[in-house]
């Protein structure tokens, strides 16, 4: 599992790109930029590979192309290459299915003890 504060990169199949910050612990995934917010699971069991289950809401302001006109997506990752201080997921958008998502995170300080 991941734990830390990371900032993330991300982008569409439709060359959408974006930024944000994000807190990866315990209990989940937490994250925001200016314009969204996004919350949701890691899960891994077993031989399974590590899977981010994410909720990304608009909040205000300019929405990412690929989410449409949709207020929020639901996002399914799967966790491809990690390191202590990177990781690298790719999936796709539940409400869209042709659209992938790239992540790539950068790990920027871990959690307080």
């Amino acid at each position: 599992m991941l734990f830390g504060i990371y900032h993330v990169t991300f982008q569409s199949s439709l060359a959408t790109v974006g930024d944000c910050y994000a807190v990866f612990d315990a209990c989940g995934v937490h994250g925001a930029n200016e314009n969204h917010v996004f919350r949701g699971l890691q899960t891994c069991g077993g031989d399974e590979p590590l899977r981010l289950i994410l909720e990304i809401r608009h909040l205000h302001g300019e929405k990412y192309p690929s989410f449409g006109a949709l207020d929020a997506v639901n996002v399914d990752l799967e966790v491809i290459d990690e390191t202590s201080e990177t990781f690298r997921a790719l999936g796709d958008i539940r409400e869209a299915r042709g659209i992938r998502l790239t992540l790539m995170g950068r790990k920027l300080a871990d959690l307080a003890a």
